[in-house]
């Protein structure tokens, strides 16, 4: 043991609803795909400042409560957030050192992955735009969802 108590889980619980909340505002059709992936985002974030208090089991349960929310076949976005936890807490350390606009590269790479395999349920039903759009904004918010997430862990001191 190293004495530390774990403090802050509601700062984690509380970024993880607020996420869920930003997926489910409505918007006009023409502007569905371009929603960023609030929770993945949130997600890998946790992962690499606390691998130890979020890991497989919290991208497990998030993934199926996705599946629950958006009615989805149930596992398929559980399986798809344990694949990207599995990857982030596997190179967390490494994903830790890189500046800001490299862990935004990983950050795009991840979240293409995930939609590319969630896209792949649906072979050919849904157009090429709308597994990578997701990713382009999902990169180009991750620094101010770093930024808002490393104030909170921070502000609370969330260990």
């Amino acid at each position: 043991m190293n004495g530390r108590v774990e403090q802050g889980g509601w700062v984690i619980i509380m970024s993880f609803i607020i996420a869920i909340i930003l997926i489910f505002i409505p918007l006009p059709e023409s502007f569905r795909f371009l929603r960023p992936h609030w929770v993945l985002l949130v997600l890998i974030y946790w992962m690499m400042a606390l691998p130890k208090r979020v890991g497989l089991g919290t991208a497990w349960f998030l993934g199926l409560s996705m599946d629950v929310m958006m009615g989805g076949v149930l596992g398929v976005t559980a399986f798809v957030y344990a694949l990207i936890a599995f990857l982030v807490l596997r190179f967390h350390l490494q994903l830790r050192q890189f500046p800001l606009w490299q862990q935004g590269l990983w950050v795009f790479s991840l979240i293409f992955f995930g939609q590319f395999v969630l896209a792949l349920k649906s072979l050919g039903s849904v157009g090429w735009y709308s597994w990578w759009l997701p990713a382009v904004t999902s990169t180009l918010v991750w620094p101010l969802v770093f930024a808002i997430l490393r104030w909170s862990r921070r502000t609370f001191r969330v260990i």
